[in-house]
């Protein structure tokens, strides 16, 4: 859209996909009603072994110890700034190597200590759904892949159940406008049975032998491994999740206070308590801790491996999900529904009005469909606009998809159709011989 308003899909001369305009809204839904109810930082940082986390960082200690010794020394002559910083950085020293590898184990347990105040989860999430926002989409699609199918499908069937009624009432009431209203009716009947049966009930409802509950609840235990295995891989990886501590506004600093702490630490034990910098140069402790958070994602690279691992999240998330309730679990995709469930109803009853009004001036004879002989290029004709009309229904389908892929699902809908339609016969013949 040329002009558009943030969180609105429909803009000037143009239209935005309902879930990328609502990424904000939608993500923050997710967040509150589902992962903050599974996952708590505080208990998974408590799985990274801090004596690991040291010996995967430790060959970049000597990166991490500079910008304090720039800082600290910044007014000592070079001499002296060179043989600290030698000392200092020096790999092949066992007190420096002890030394280091000591600060790196602590500095792992106050991360462990300060995770509440350092990690803001929900910022995490929000933030890498806004900077790439197919991302919901892609989530929506891989969780709700059965339940988008049963959506195109149901038209079908609903369109069908609902046509006869329209049938039978155009027998009865001789006027045009039955196939317009009866469009509408249709159409908004037909999505919001759709959506209504994939959520609801969302208990399970027994009636004799049958059993009813929502298509998406059935699919539980499936659905909760789509999702942990999405998040884990594509949303809170160790890669976005410190990404996210060392720039979020909110906690960057956090992180700032916690390293400058650590080191003055570190100063006063090494010194057996005589340097105390937070004391006596708090100024440039604070600026060489902003500059080591500047550089500290750089030398993590060694460490996300070990992080994804260890923190076990698509795990997690995948148990829990499995050991929601049913009133919980609804509660994972179907906010996505709510969001915009009336614009999908309405869209659904307008596109029917919109069938319905051209059957209706094609009965009455306002417009006439051209008529084409078999000879001359008529049949060229006919096949270059079936051509078109394939490849415009394709692209509104599935955009950057090719023509071929519309055509092969279209077939393969239309076998499963009829198989399901043959086993539906078949059963019928059944029930009837043994009656």
């Amino acid at each position: 859209p040329l002009y558009k308003v943030e969180g609105e899909p429909l803009g000037l001369l143009g239209w935005q996909g309902i879930i990328p305009a609502k990424t904000l809204k939608m993500s923050e839904a997710m967040v509150n009603t589902t992962i903050n109810e599974l996952l708590t930082m505080e208990e998974i940082i408590q799985r990274l072994d801090p004596d690991t986390v040291a010996d995967i960082l430790l060959p970049y200690s000597d990166q991490m110890v500079q910008p304090f010794v720039d800082e600290l020394l910044a007014d000592k002559p070079k001499a002296v700034v060179d043989f600290a910083t030698n000392y200092a950085t020096d790999p092949d020293g066992w007190i420096q190597q002890q030394a280091a590898r000591k600060f790196l184990r602590d500095l792992t347990i106050d991360v462990q200590k300060n995770i509440g105040s350092i990690c803001n989860l929900r910022n995490c999430v929000v933030n890498m759904m806004m900077g790439d926002r197919s991302l919901l989409g892609k989530l929506f699609q891989i969780s709700g892949k059965d339940e988008l199918l049963f959506l195109v499908d149901s038209g079908l069937l609903f369109g069908f159940i609902l046509g006869i009624i329209q049938l039978f009432v155009s027998l009865y009431w001789n006027n045009p406008w039955t196939l317009s209203i009866g469009g509408l009716v249709v159409g908004l009947a037909t999505n919001w049975l759709a959506l209504k049966w994939i959520f609801e009930p969302v208990n399970p409802l027994k009636i004799g032998p049958i059993v009813l509950q929502g298509l998406f609840l059935r699919r539980q235990n499936e659905v909760s491994a789509d999702f942990s295995k999405f998040f884990a891989n594509r949303v809170l990886t160790s890669r976005q999740l410190w990404k996210s501590m060392l720039t979020d506004p909110t906690t960057l600093p956090e992180w700032e206070k916690l390293l400058a702490k650590r080191f003055s630490i570190f100063a006063k034990d090494a010194t057996l308590g005589m340097v105390n910098l937070e004391e006596q140069k708090p100024r440039k402790l604070n600026a060489a801790s902003a500059r080591l958070c500047a550089k500290l994602f750089d030398y993590l690279t060694d460490l996300h491996e070990y992080v994804d691992e260890a923190l076990e999240i698509e795990q997690t998330l995948r148990a829990r999900m499995m050991a929601m309730t049913s009133t919980q679990f609804e509660r994972v995709l179907h906010p996505i529904f709510e969001e915009d469930e009336m614009t999908l109803i309405l869209s659904g009853g307008g596109l029917g009005f919109l069938a319905g009004y051209v059957q209706q001036l094609l009965s009455t004879g306002s417009i006439k469909l051209p008529k084409f002989t078999l000879g001359g290029n008529a049949n060229v004709v006919s096949l270059v606009g079936s051509v078109i009309g394939m490849y415009v229904v394709s692209v509104a389908i599935k955009p950057k998809k090719s023509v071929l892929l519309f055509v092969s699902r279209l077939i393969e809908r239309t076998f499963r159709l009829r198989r399901r339609s043959y086993r539906y016969w078949r059963r019928s013949r059944r029930n009837r011989s043994r009656s």
